[in-house]
């Protein structure tokens, strides 16, 4: 990542934002995954605190901020779609999600 990414404290806060997720396990079978959790985690936290809520307004977020959300992950598939979106995080286990 280049120089001005590393210097953003939005760079910081996204690093200590997805530490908080490092145990969190990812069920799904690693040779099939094309979006990988942590982006799937910064794409959900960017959606909600831009204020979009349901799973379509969180992947049209995506689709429009894909830029931003280069800056800090390489998100080199884009963003998954709202089905995606759903799926993802359904499989997740809600009590480690929480904790």
């Amino acid at each position: 990542m280049g120089d001005a990414t590393t210097d953003c404290g939005a760079f910081d806060e996204t690093v200590v934002f997805l530490s908080h997720f490092r145990d969190l396990h990812d069920p799904r079978q690693q040779g099939k995954v094309t979006y990988p959790l942590d982006e799937v985690l910064l794409l959900c936290l960017m959606g909600g605190r831009a204020g979009v809520e349901a799973f379509t307004e969180i992947a049209l977020f995506g689709v429009k901020k894909l830029a931003l959300l280069r800056r800090f992950r390489p998100f080199k598939d884009g963003t998954p779609d709202h089905g995606h979106l759903s799926d993802i995080l359904a499989v997740l286990d809600a009590d480690r999600f929480q904790r």
